[in-house]
């Protein structure tokens, strides 16, 4: 890496980083975040730089990358929430299936019989023709 871009990035850090940390926090209200968001542009710059040149303005730069990529990292932990929200119903209404209720909490055995004829056990062809031939009085032939 040219000495240049090493000194420029260094300096920047040294003179800089204070007010970028600040904007940051401002904007995403978690110092944790607008810390973590800073050191990876602080990463971005060390890889970009020496390549494609130093910015016009660093200061800009690094604020610019830090503020997407703390902006990324709050759409990916929403998403994630979301999707966790969407498995715990999943697993809910799963458990709520499984669920098999007491013997008198069907009060009509035909109510049973539909149940059993159902069963996941079965293919759908045989849980249809099943429930149609016992319950429906249905006739195969």
């Amino acid at each position: 890496m040219p000495p240049n871009v090493h000194q420029v990035i260094e300096d920047t850090f040294r003179q800089e980083s204070g007010r970028v940390i600040a904007t940051l926090i401002s904007l995403v209200k978690d110092f944790d975040l607008a810390e973590d968001a800073l050191q990876d542009a602080y990463s971005i710059a060390l890889e970009r730089w020496p390549t494609k040149g130093i910015p016009r303005n660093p200061v800009a730069w690094l604020t610019t990358t830090a503020r997407r990529r703390a902006i990324d990292r709050l759409r990916r932990d929403q998403t994630l929430s979301q999707k966790k929200m969407i498995l715990q119903s999943l697993i809910e209404l799963d458990q709520q299936m499984h669920e098999i209720p007491p013997a008198d909490a069907i009060p009509d055995d035909r109510l049973k019989l539909i149940f059993t004829c159902c069963h996941p056990a079965l293919a759908i062809e045989a849980r249809v023709a099943l429930t149609l031939r016992t319950l429906g009085g249905v006739d195969h032939n």
